[in-house]
């Protein structure tokens, strides 16, 4: 499986490579990021010190840029080209100069050597005057430096601009070529083997490089392949010989990835999972998919907006830009999430086109993969759909299609809601797997989602919110329950699980909630305005016991019914209800539980729903 993502994210790059407006570093270079851009005279001299970036509130955001590519700095010293922090090119740490610093800055003044020494560059001659001249102990008493000083300390990278130039100087074009010359040539020769991804000889990536906007990541950013300890090595290998990829591979591969974790259409965050999308080629299909998919991932937060709303990055923006196709998108994503059919003239895409999807999460300093799929573009959306048409279920005015993202927030508990690294942990792979796949919804899942309906209570603060069965958690048990009953070949079972309340359903669990519904119903006509029910004190009981429950439950109904004004239209519904109902079984399974909730679900919708 390792080799078909490293393998589909090369051949991303190769796309992205190609398309102008994608605007992703080429080998020897990377996105980085600048604090600082020292301006320099022909003798070495600092002019001036211009901050870069832009503040957010308290928050300085350095700037984004391609600069020369970087080292990983696993353990020890090492330098980079042109964009660096203060200790290297100035130094100084926290401002004060040390034994280790100065050290640092050597190394880096002999890499400047080593690169520029014979380039015939204004620029470069600036550079290297710059690391002859300069003396650690100068830092404290340079008036040009001061007003920067708090970015430099704080560990902002610092960039070169010569004088007369409008460039930085890693961007001028002589220094660009001996940069790539030297690069090429820097790699040990005894280092060569054949690449997995591309079959071709050639230098073998000792390191590989991290990957940044991987949720819940610390502070070293984590790397997809790394083998750095006895358990993971064979036949005396260590790091990247134990996985032998190419330098241009792994460049080509890290690359495209951190292209797609740093772009918002592309990436979506499910709990502890960072999922990414592309497809082989940009267009409509691709456009579509990302859109099907930012719905169905969506926001956690009931009233968050959802992920469809977001904007469309790069290339895709011509594929919006089309009028025609942007209605058309908008159309099939609106038929896609409310579960309707979708025919083969509504669509004009190429369903050949193949898609790719991988969840990655966090794992000390490597990363994760929580999920892996690959599929064409009309398997993919007939999945969707079908995913779609399973969660569909009867909904109050204002609400929207179940999004995974709502879902997993339905799931976590109460006290911490708000915080979407509760979810609980290894929910999101089987469940994306289910819904691209057209499988089995995860059981762990479902259980989860009865077990939160038996303990959650409503919210002291608002007792009107309901907390147990919500519009989320009724439609996924809804959808559950369903794809277990047609993959089993339930065919009566599959077909009583309709959107709404569907008096041919005689399953018990479903009638005993529908009678719960009706019970809680008689007692708030009875009680206007009451905010504690029947459903907080014997909910989980009554769907786990009816028959320890129900007598106690119908003796109390009789006197809500005396009380209230419309009592004996709810005691001809209860009448309804008990008819299909010949005993209150000891207990109820995890399935008919599924049911109750749902039955209970529909009948209070029912209930509350105005007449046609």
């Amino acid at each position: 499986m390792g080799v078909l993502i490293l393998n589909a994210l090369v051949k991303l790059y190769e796309r992205l490579v190609a398309d102008p407006e994608a605007d992703v570093a080429r080998p020897g270079y990377c996105v980085g990021s600048a604090s600082v851009a020292l301006v320099i005279a022909r003798d070495g001299s600092i002019t001036s010190a211009i901050p870069l970036g832009t503040q957010e509130g308290s928050r300085a955001v350095p700037l984004k840029l391609k600069v020369p590519d970087r080292v990983k700095r696993t353990s020890g010293d090492a330098a980079n080209f042109l964009c660096d922090n203060a200790e290297y090119f100035l130094g100084v740490q926290g401002g004060e100069t040390s034994e280790r610093s100065r050290k640092r800055f050597e190394l880096a003044k002999e890499l400047h050597h080593r690169v520029l020494g014979s380039v015939a560059d204004e620029g470069a001659q600036a550079v290297l005057a710059f690391f002859a001249s300069w003396k650690p102990e100068d830092y404290r008493a340079s008036e040009r430096l001061r007003h920067v000083s708090e970015a430099l300390a704080s560990g902002g990278n610092i960039v070169f601009r010569f004088e007369d130039d409008s460039l930085f100087v890693h961007e001028r074009p002589a220094i660009r070529q001996a940069w790539e010359s030297y690069n090429a040539s820097a790699g040990p020769e005894e280092n060569v083997g054949q690449c997995l991804i591309t079959g071709e000889w050639g230098p073998i990536a000792r390191l590989h490089k991290s990957i940044s906007g991987i949720a819940g990541a610390k502070t070293t950013q984590p790397t997809l392949v790394s083998f750095n300890f006895a358990a993971a090595e064979s036949y005396g290998k260590s790091q990247g010989a134990n996985s032998p990829v190419g330098e241009k591979a792994a460049f080509a591969y890290a690359t495209a990835l951190n292209w797609l974790t740093s772009n918002e259409r592309h990436r979506m965050v499910m709990g502890d999972t960072t999922a990414v999308f592309w497809a082989e080629r940009a267009g409509p299909e691709e456009n579509l998919l990302l859109d099907v998919f930012a719905n169905a991932v969506g926001s956690y937060a009931p009233n968050e907006p959802e992920g469809g709303t977001a904007k469309v990055n790069s290339a895709n923006d011509r594929v919006h830009n089309d009028e025609e196709t942007a209605l058309r998108v908008r159309s099939l994503l609106e038929r896609i999430t409310r579960g309707q059919s979708v025919t083969e003239d509504m669509t004009g895409f190429d369903e050949n086109v193949r898609f790719f999807i991988l969840g990655m999460a966090p794992n000390m300093a490597r990363i994760s993969v929580r999920f892996w799929h690959e599929n064409t573009f009309g398997a993919l959306l007939e999945h969707m759909q079908r995913h779609f048409r399973d969660m569909a279920l009867v909904a109050r005015e204002g609400e929207r299609p179940v999004s995974v993202g709502r879902l997993l927030w339905e799931i976590t508990p109460a006290t911490s809601r708000r915080r979407r690294e509760n979810v609980p942990s290894g929910s999101v792979g089987p469940l994306m797997r289910a819904i691209l796949e057209g499988s089995m919804y995860p059981q762990s899942l479902y259980a989860m989602v009865i077990e939160r309906i038996r303990s959650d209570s409503n919210d002291p603060e608002n007792p009107r919110v309901e907390r147990k069965v919500t519009y989320p958690r009724a439609a996924y048990i809804k959808a559950h329950l369903k794809r277990k009953a047609r993959v089993t070949g339930n065919k009566t079972l599959e077909e009583a699980l309709t959107a709404m309340l569907n008096p041919e359903n005689k399953n018990r669990g479903y009638l005993l909630g529908r009678l719960f519904a009706l019970l809680e119903k008689a007692q708030q006509d009875a009680n206007p305005g009451i905010n504690t029910t029947i459903k907080d004190r014997y909910y989980a009981s009554a769907s786990a016991t009816p028959a320890a429950v129900f007598p106690v439950l119908l003796r109390l109904a009789q006197h809500h019914i005396a009380k209230s004004e419309y009592g004996g239209y709810v005691d001809r519904l209860i009448e309804d209800v008990l008819r299909d109902l010949d005993c209150f079984p000891a207990y109820l399974n995890l399935d008919d539980q599924g049911l109750f909730a749902l039955g209970y679900y529909h009948q209070k919708d029912a209930l509350y729903k105005k007449a046609e």
